[in-house]
Parts: structure tokens; sequence; C-alpha cells
């Protein structure tokens, strides 16, 4: 079997034949997408960077099954088709497998830095338990950079200038080094002003890679990939959505330092203290990786190491309390598999994964003004498996595919969590009628370095009402975190070519997501989730290969889901918590079109119903922000002051909107002289969508259309290039997360980008 090729897109015939193929590595082989029985969405590198997309959360405009949030500092959300969960800290990880260049990367807090000089993204949807295993209980992302080429010299620049004082820099340069040694640079730098008036939601990143390939033999290949990234600027912004999110305030501004310090601390026993130290980000990532791919007659052996390390060192306010933090990630990997060729009736595919990961947490603090939590932490992560997947070809345009992976997790944690809590003990009544008990009451003071020891407690009032309470959880030596994680995951399916370019394929997948920890001063201890898929598809290319039309039903059972959230532990210390919460029922149908009208135009639709429910969903909260009194059906059990337990079985789960749908079309005029003028318009729909976890309006984004277009003029032999670009047209403002501030009765809100408009221009030699 010879070398599988540089993942690229391909075309199949002349441009006037019809539409182009797409070659896609998304099941460990090179393969038409209109042949790979399974569902997945692949975005070429090209319209990555027409959408200005640097960053995972605005994958969302186009990718319509996926939802990328913002989380404070680095972190991003990843749901797909309404599976993921919130991950706020280096103890939790996501249900959407994120890798690199074929590297799983566990952080979801590492999984920026990688968007330019790319091939394609593809978006596996659905749980992928053979072979991708470790938390892909959604699906996997793949971000698939270009590699060296062997062939010629080559360079390449792009500059985009837009408002916001908005500037991107991007350049690669390939130079082959001899008939079998190429290398291949390139490198990005982005910024751009605030969105929001406070001067958060900026951006200021800048990173390298270096890609070495080489062919020592007709049978061997090699590429050593080396990748650098760091993060600055202010970082994600929140806005109270007590005001009106279209005037972008952020906590900062003074229309939001005046809200909050109209804002009653429940606990405190006086209104809120609006506050004005700043937030940052001072990030860096770094990583190696090889892949090795050898030739035999049995098929072909791919080996791929790989080394990565982030540290992380920020302040943040988004969620409307302050967050800092400092940590150190580190990940060692390696997965050695055996791929057969395509000619015989049996084919298999067969590997073996190792992960281990540390997260060395020396310094997290959270300021709640009337609650502060000091933790450190190390947590450590070994993760083996084993897996395999045959398909048999009963006959020439008939497969059976039968795949299983045998997973097993150690987990431990070390480390001490410290928890003050400062009370009014005042009289006093809480809602409806509160009234201030402690009006001179000092929140606990916000340190930008964090402590290592939190305020000392007192049980006899002081002067202002309050006393302050202090718990200690230890958990090291004997007594540190331990626990163990094993799962069989397997695939069953069938595929069948109708006609060579009409396929139909069904299946069903498990997937798997180990427990692990939280900080706190109880247990702190959840269990793992996971997920069966039920899947029927169908490919097809029609009218000479001028439409394609692909069409998916799904059916997903989520049971144990892993939901993080603020909750009240037994000290009373808010804290965020990770608890497991019943199952829910995924169902739907996604349509994928693209029709190539003439040899010039083309239009494209992708559109997903979704029906997702929670079967059984009950958590427990601080307060009653998710309880009937503010507008929603979900069940509460509680008193004023005390953890409300609330039932929201029933409902639709966040992150999942029952309508997703993208629209595009492209318009290439030839001019006389062989240049050519080439115009595209995206939309991008979502219906009502719920952005938090409490259910409570003002948590919910209504339904919207996003608008992005762009007109570019590409000189002839496409050495030279100009063009205007504007994305978020119409300047809609859209609510990408909502988050519940402890101890009040008001929200955070994280929005996506504000209209962008510029012009772009790029050089290739």
């Amino acid at each position: 079997m010879s070398s599988p090729p540089p993942a690229k897109t391909q075309a199949s015939a002349p441009a006037e034949a019809g539409l182009q193929d797409i070659i896609v590595t998304a099941q460990r082989r090179s393969e038409n997408l209109q042949r790979a029985a399974v569902a997945i969405s692949a975005v070429s590198g090209d319209t990555l960077a027409s959408a200005g997309i640097t960053r995972p959360t605005e994958l969302t405009s186009v990718v319509p099954s996926l939802q990328v949030a913002p989380a404070a500092g680095p972190y991003a959300l990843f749901y797909l088709r309404g599976v993921g969960n919130f991950n706020g800290n280096a103890l939790s990880d996501s249900a959407v497998a994120f890798n690199f260049n074929g590297v799983y990367v566990g952080r979801p807090s590492s999984t920026t830095g990688f968007f330019y000089d790319l091939e394609r993204v593809e978006v596996v949807k659905g749980p992928q338990g053979t072979l991708y295993g470790r938390n892909a209980t959604g699906g996997a992302i793949n971000v698939i950079p270009k590699r060296p080429d062997f062939d010629k010299a080559s360079a390449e620049g792009n500059v985009e200038y837009g408002n916001y004082n908005a500037l991107r820099l991007d350049a690669a340069v390939n130079v082959p080094l001899g008939e079998n040694v190429a290398l291949r640079a390139a490198g990005i730098y982005v910024r751009h002003d605030a969105y929001m008036k406070d001067g958060t939601d900026n951006q200021k990143d800048g990173g390298g890679r270096v890609s070495l390939r080489l062919r020592p033999t007709n049978t061997l290949s090699i590429n050593l990939t080396a990748d650098y990234f760091r993060q600055r600027g202010r970082g994600t912004g929140a806005t109270p959505l007590g005001l009106n999110p279209d005037n972008r305030d952020g906590f900062f501004s003074p229309a939001g330092q005046a809200f909050v310090n109209g804002q009653v601390d429940q606990v405190l026993g006086r209104t809120m203290v609006a506050q004005t130290t700043p937030q940052f980000l001072n990030n860096s990532y770094w990583g190696v990786s090889s892949t090795i791919e050898l030739n035999t007659p049995a098929g072909t052996i791919t080996v791929i190491p790989a080394y990565r390390e982030g540290k992380l060192d920020y302040l943040s306010y988004s969620p409307g309390f302050y967050i800092r933090q400092v940590e150190k990630d580190k990940q060692t990997s390696l997965e050695a598999r055996i791929a057969s060729d395509e000619t015989h009736p049996l084919r298999y595919i067969a590997g073996l994964f190792y992960y281990d990961e540390s997260n060395h947490v020396p310094g997290s603090y959270i300021n709640q003004q009337a609650s502060v939590n000091s933790n450190v932490a190390d947590q450590r992560t070994k993760s083996m498996a084993v897996f395999g997947r045959l398909t048999y070809a009963i006959a020439p345009t008939f497969r059976v595919t039968a795949g299983a992976r045998y997973t097993t997790e150690d987990k431990s944690l070390d480390g001490f969590t410290t928890a003050a809590l400062r009370l009014c003990t005042r009289p006093s009544s809480f809602f409806p009628t509160y009234v201030a008990g402690c009006p001179t009451a000092q929140p606990i003071a916000v340190s930008t370095a964090i402590p290592s020891v939190v305020p000392t407690p007192n049980f006899n009032p002081f002067i202002d009402g309050t006393i302050t309470t202090l718990a200690i959880g230890t958990y090291q030596g004997l007594k540190a975190k331990r626990a163990s994680f094993d799962r069989i995951t397997y695939r069953a399916a069938a595929d069948w070519d109708i006609t060579p370019r009409n396929l139909v394929y069904a299946s069903y997948e498990t997937g798997f997501k180990s427990g692990g920890f939280f900080q706190t001063v109880d247990r702190g201890v959840f269990r793992p989730e996971r997920i069966g898929a039920w899947t029927l598809g169908s490919k097809n290319r029609f009218f000479d290969n001028r439409l394609q039309l692909n069409l998916e039903a799904f059916y997903w059972r989520y049971h144990d889901q892993q939901i993080s959230h603020v909750v009240a532990d037994s000290s009373g210390s808010q804290i965020l918590a990770t608890e497991n919460v019943g199952q829910a029922t995924f169902k739907g149908v996604e349509v994928e079109g693209r029709l190539l009208v003439t040899r010039s135009t083309q239009l494209t639709a992708d559109a997903q119903y979704l029906d997702a429910r929670y079967d059984s969903f009950v958590y427990s909260a601080p307060n009653n922000n998710g309880g009937r009194d503010n507008g929603t059906a979900c069940a509460t059990r509680g008193t004023p002051g005390a953890t409300y337990v609330i039932d929201c079985s029933g409902r639709r789960p966040p992150n999942a909107p029952e309508w997703t749908i993208n629209l595009g079309a492209a318009q290439t005029v030839r001019l006389a002289n062989d240049g050519k003028i080439v115009g595209n318009v995206r939309a991008h729909y979502q219906s009502r969508t719920l952005t938090g976890l409490e259910f409570t309006q003002v948590e919910y984004q209504n339904a919207y259309w996003t608008a992005d277009a762009q007109v570019t003029y590409t000189a002839p032999g496409s050495r030279y290039s100009i063009g205007l670009f504007v994305n978020n047209a119409f300047d809609k403002t859209v609510l990408a997360l909502a988050t519940p501030v402890p101890f009040t009765s008001y929200y955070a809100g994280a929005l996506r980008p504000p209209r962008t408009f510029g012009v772009r221009a790029g050089v290739k030699f």
C-alpha cells in the first residue's frame, strides 16, 4: 500500500465536469468524503481564512452542528449536536475530542493557536469510541495543517486590516531541500481592539509552525512538526445581562459598574461593589510531534509520538467574579496503528494509544466578594487503549464493519483547597423583600497575586456585623484522591454503494468519557459518562456530478452527563463542581447540499433539525437562579439563603438549537486578462438557544440570522489578490454564554463578535 497522500482537496475530473471531491482522513485512512460512511463536515483552509477564523469559537459560523462558546480566560466550550459540557478549569475535560495534526490535545484551554496555514478542518459528528476513544462522546474536531511539498519552492503571505484596528498577518514558505526532503514554515499575528466598551474582548495573538518532511525510502516517510503560540490582551469579556447587551458595556465600563453597585449581595448583607482590577491573558503553548509512515505488505504502519505544553497565567472576570489562574499542563502521547489497503475483501485497522498528562496548578484563586477560594492542585492522568476495526466486503458494493476499543485510565489529584465565607449575621429577610443587614460590610479584597492563605476566620461579629468562616480540604499523600476508570466501546456498521455515486450507510457506536475530581472540602468525585448513537445516512451525487445531497438521521442516548457549574459545598463556599445529571436523548436530521449551477456559480446549504431533551436532569445551585420565580418551568426545592435542588427534566439542553442553517453562494467572473473576481455570501441561522445551565429566560439567545460577504480580485496566475469583506454584516448581538453571579440575582453574558469589516490582500510566489 502506498503512503497516504497529503490531505488536500482533489478534483476527480476537470472543473467543468462537476463538483470537486474532498479527501479526508477522519477514519485513519485517506478516502473521498463522499465514500466515507460516517457523518463528517469538512471545511477547507481557504474557507476558514475567508471567514476570518483564528479561534475555535468562530467555527460555529461554518459548521451548523457545532457550538463553541468562549469562557473565562483561554477556555473554549465545545458542543456537537447538544453533547458537550462546561470546562472551566484544569480538572475538567471536553466531550468533543480536539486533534491537531493527528495529536489529541487534552486541555480545552489549549485549543487555540492552530488556525492558519491549514489544509482543512474535519468535524466528525457523534461518538468516536473506537478510532478516537478518549473524551469523544460528542465527536471529534481534526485540525489538519499543510504539509511540506517536495515538488517546488513556494511562498505566500496575506495581510488583513479592518475596523477595531484589526490586523492579521500570516505567511508560509515551502522549500524543497532535496528530492526527498522539504521544509515548510508558517506564522501568524492577529490583533484587534476591544469589542466591549470596557476594554475586554480584544485579541493579541501570535505564533509559528515549522514542519520538516523526509522520504528516506519509497516506503518510509517522516513528518516532523514544531509549533509555538502565545496569547496576550484582556481576553474574553462579559456584560451584566441586566443591561442592554447591544451596548456591549462590559463590567468595567461606567454603566457596568453602576449596575453592579446597585445589586444586592445576599450573603454579605449589602450591595455589590463593582470591581476595578483589570483582567489579562499571559498564556503560551508549544508542541512537537512526528508522523512516521511505513508501507509494508501487511499495510501502512503509522506512529505518532508527541509532546505538548501549555502555560497559563490569567485573570478573568467574564463569569461576573474574578478567576486568577496559574497553571502548567504537560502531555505526552503515542499512537501506533496499522491499516490494510483497500484491495482485499477483508480490511482492518488496529492500534495502541498511550496518553500521560500532568496539570500543575500552583495557584488558583476565585473571588466572589463574600467568598474566596484558594487552590493548589497536581492532577495526573494516564490513559491507555487498544483498538481495532474490521471491514468485510460481502460483495464489491456492500460492506460490514465491526470495531472495539478498550480504554483504561488512572487519575490522581494531590493538593488542597481553602475557602473563606464572609456572612452578615444581623437579622434580615431575603427575596423578594431583601433588606441589607450589613450595609458597611467589606468584601474580601481582590488579589492579583494568588494568596497562599485566605482571610483569618472570625466567629465574633466585626463592627460591620459580619463573621468570616474558613474551611480547608487537604488531599495529599495518603489522602490524595485516586480513581481508575475503564470501558469497552464498540461500533457496528454497514454501507452499500447503490451506484458509484450513491452511498447508504448505517451504524451504532458507543462513547466513553472517564470520571474525575473537582476541588472542594467534600469528596469531589464524579462518575464517567457514556453515550450510544444510531446513525442512518446517505451520500449522493446527481446530474452529471453537479448536485451533491447528503442526508443523515441520528438517535443518541446520553447517560450520566458531566455538568460543571457553581454550587455551594458543605462549608457554604461557592465552588465549580462537576456532577452527573441523569440522561438525555438527542435525535434529528441533517441535510447538506452543494449545487454547481454553472461552471462559475455554486450554491451550498446545510440544515440541521435537532430534537433534544433531558430525560433526567437534577442539580443543585447556591440560590434560586433556576426556579419558577425566574420564569422557567424547573421545579425547585429549598429555602431562601440555602442550596436549592432544581429539577429541569424534560427541558432542552444548552447549546442545542432546534434549527441551524448555513447557506452560501459563490460567483466567479472571469476577466479577459485571465484574472477573476470572486464573490462569496454566507448566512447562518440559529433558532432559540439556551446558553447556560439554569434555564432562566435571560440565558436564552433568541433566533437570529447573521450574514458574511466578501469580494476578491485575483490577478492572472493567482499571484496577487485583493478583496473586501464584512462579517456579521447586520451587526447582530449574539449571546454565547450566560453565567449566574453567585450570591445575587443577575447574570454575566459573553457575546460573539460584532460586525467586522475590512480589506485583505495576498501574494503567492
